[in-house]
C-alpha cells in the first residue's frame, strides 16, 4: 500500500511539471504611448501671434534717430542734458531695449546744455555722434561731435573731436552728414542767433569733423505750410531711393504747431549737391497732421530697414493731443513705399489707436491664453491690488504688495504663477503699471511641481509705463510653474508693483 501512494506520489509530480512546462499562448501586448513632455501639443493656433504693433513705441522723446548695425538698432532722441543709446533687435519693441548714458557734458563748456537733435553715423569703420548743443543761450547753439573707434558704439570711449562748423561760425542745429560719390557733406539747419527763418545749408567735409570751403543754401521756407508757428526749415534727413537718387526729407514750420510737417528736396540726377540749381522742393508737404491718427505736428524723421532688408519705414515723432505745442512728443514709425517715378511716398500718419505689422525679420513670438492661468502663491497683497489682477489681461489694473499694513519690503516679495500644464516658454512679457512703484530688476524661476525651482536669472525691467516688456530667454524652457522675484525698484517705495505677465513661445 506505502509502495502505491508512493508511485502515486511520483506520478502526481511528474504530470505537474510537465503542465507547468507547457508555452502560453502570445498575448500581444499594446503599444506604449509615450506622453508629450510638454503636456501640451504643438498647435500654436490656440496662442495669439504677436505680429502688431502700437504706435507710439516709446512713451515720449523727439527727435528720434535710429542706425542699423550687426543685426542691432540703435536709437538715440534729444534728452536734452546727456547722449542716449537705446539697443534693441527689434525697433517695434523698442521700450524693452538695453539704454545706455554713453556721454554727459562736463560743466561751464560751450557745449553743456540743450543738447539737441543728436545722430549716430558709422564712417570708415568708427562711430560719430553729432549734436547740438550751448552754454545755456540758444542764441549760441553749434554743432558738436564725438568719436569712437570700437565697434559697438554701446562700448568703447566717446571722444569729442570738437565743433563742427564753417567759417561764419553761425547759429546751427540738426547736423547730418551725406556721403555721396565719395565725398562727405555736412547738412544742417541755421539762422541769426536762432532767431527765424531757419534754413538748410550744405558744406564739403575733410573728414567726419571738419567742414572745409564755405556753406550753401539749399532751402529756405518759401511756402505758407513752412511757416507755421515761425518759417522755419529744419532736421534735414538722407534718403536714396533704390536707383541711388538722393532726397532730403526736412520738417517745416515750428515743431510746436500742429501743421509741423515735412518737405522734400530732390537733387537731380548725377547733380553737384553744392549747387542750389541742382536741388528741387517739393511744393506740397510729404508728410502732414491727421487728426484722426492723433498725429499732431508731426516730423523730424529718420528712416530704416526691416530686419530683413525687404521693408522701408519711417520714424517720426508726433503729439497726442491738438493745439497745445506743449505736450510731449513721442516717436512713431510706419512702412512706406516708392511712387513709380522714384520719390518716396510716405502715406499718412498711422492712427495710434489701430496696431500696425511690425517689420518684416522682426522676431514672432506665439502667446499663451491666461484662462487656465492662477496664482498659486505669493508674498502679499493689496485687497484692492490683489495678485489675480497680475493675469487678468488688462495692463491698467495691477497687483501691488502690501504697505498700508505689516507692509513687506524688498528683497521679500514674490509671485508664483501656475499655467496649469508644462508649457514651452522662450519668454516673458511684463507691462509696469502706470506712476510708481515699477520694478528695477525681477528674478525669473520655474519649476514643473512648484517646490523644484531653476532661477533663470535677474532681468532688468525699464521705467516705462504700461509698455510691453520683453524678457528673452537664450534657450527655450519647459515649466508649468514661474515665480517672479523683484529684487529693487525705480524709486524709494518698498513695495512694487506690476500690472501684467504672459509667458510666450516661438515657433520650432
Amino acid at each position: 500500500m506505502k509502495r502505491l501512494i508512493f508511485i502515486l506520489c511520483i506520478l502526481t509530480n511528474v504530470l505537474v511539471f510537465t503542465s507547468c512546462g507547457k508555452s502560453n499562448p502570445e498575448v500581444k501586448k499594446p503599444d506604449v504611448v509615450k506622453p508629450d513632455p510638454t503636456g501640451v501639443d504643438d498647435d500654436l493656433t490656440r496662442l495669439t501671434k504677436d505680429e502688431k504693433f502700437t504706435n507710439p513705441i516709446m512713451p515720449g522723446g523727439p527727435d528720434p534717430w535710429v542706425v542699423q548695425k550687426n543685426g542691432f538698432f540703435y536709437y538715440t532722441f534729444t534728452q536734452g542734458s546727456k547722449l542716449v543709446i537705446i539697443q534693441t533687435k527689434n525697433l517695434s519693441e523698442l521700450a524693452s531695449g538695453v539704454r545706455k548714458d554713453v556721454w554727459t557734458p562736463p560743466a561751464n563748456q560751450a557745449y553743456s546744455k540743450n543738447i539737441w537733435a543728436p545722430e549716430l553715423h558709422e564712417i570708415n569703420g568708427k562711430w560719430y555722434f553729432y549734436f547740438a548743443a550751448d552754454d545755456g543761450a540758444n542764441a549760441n547753439h553749434r554743432m558738436y561731435v564725438l568719436e569712437n573707434s570700437s565697434p559697438d558704439p554701446m562700448q568703447g570711449s566717446w571722444v569729442l573731436k570738437g565743433k563742427v562748423s564753417d567759417p561764419t561760425n553761425l547759429w546751427a542745429i540738426d547736423g547730418t552728414v551725406l556721403n555721396y560719390k565719395g565725398q562727405l557733406y555736412m547738412m544742417w539747419s541755421g539762422g541769426n542767433a536762432g532767431a527765424p527763418p531757419q534754413n538748410i545749408y550744405i558744406a564739403r567735409m575733410s573728414n567726419p569733423w571738419t567742414i572745409t570751403g564755405d556753406k550753401v543754401m539749399i532751402a529756405t521756407p518759401n511756402y505758407d505750410w513752412e511757416k507755421k508757428g515761425n518759417p522755419i526749415n529744419e532736421g534735414p534727413q538722407v534718403l536714396f531711393n533704390p536707383d541711388g537718387r538722393v532726397f532730403v526729407i526736412y520738417s517745416g514750420s515750428g515743431y510746436w504747431s500742429d501743421g509741423y510737417c515735412l518737405g522734400q528736396l530732390a537733387l537731380r540726377d548725377n547733380g553737384d549737391p553744392m549747387n542750389p540749381g541742382d536741388w528741387t522742393k517739393n511744393p506740397q508737404p510729404v508728410f502732414s497732421m491727421l487728426a484722426s491718427s492723433k498725429a499732431y505736428g508731426p516730423g523730424h524723421n529718420g528712416f530704416f530697414k526691416s530686419p530683413d532688408g525687404k521693408e522701408d519705414w519711417i520714424i517720426y515723432h508726433a503729439r497726442n493731443v491738438a493745439n497745445d505745442g506743449n505736450a510731449g512728443r513721442n516717436p512713431r514709425m510706419q512702412r512706406f513705399t516708392w511712387n513709380t517715378d522714384g520719390t518716396p511716398n510716405f502715406g499718412t500718419p498711422s492712427n495710434i489707436d489701430i496696431p500696425q505689422t511690425r517689420p518684416s525679420g522682426e522676431t514672432i513670438r506665439y502667446i499663451y491664453p491666461k484662462t487656465s492661468w492662477s496664482v498659486a502663491d505669493f508674498s502679499s497683497e493689496e485687497s484692492a491690488n490683489s495678485s489675480k489682477l497680475l493675469i487678468d489681461g488688462n495692463a491698467v489694473t495691477f497687483w501691488v504688495a502690501r504697505y498700508t499694513s505689516n507692509s513687506t519690503n524688498y528683497p521679500d516679495h514674490w509671485i508664483t504663477i501656475d499655467m496649469g500644464v508644462v508649457c514651452k516658454v522662450n519668454g516673458f512679457i511684463l507691462n509696469q503699471k502706470e506712476g510708481d512703484r515699477k520694478i528695477k530688476e525681477l528674478q525669473v524661476l520655474i519649476s514643473n511641481d512648484n517646490k523644484t525651482w531653476e532661477n533663470l536669472g535677474v532681468f532688468p525691467l525699464n521705467n516705462i509705463d504700461l509698455m510691453k516688456l520683453y524678457i528673452d530667454l537664450p534657450q527655450q524652457k519647459q515649466c508649468r510653474y514661474f515665480r517672479l522675484v523683484p529684487k529693487s525698484g525705480h524709486d524709494s517705495q518698498r513695495q512694487p508693483a506690476l500690472a501684467e505677465v504672459a509667458a510666450f513661445r516661438l515657433k520650432d
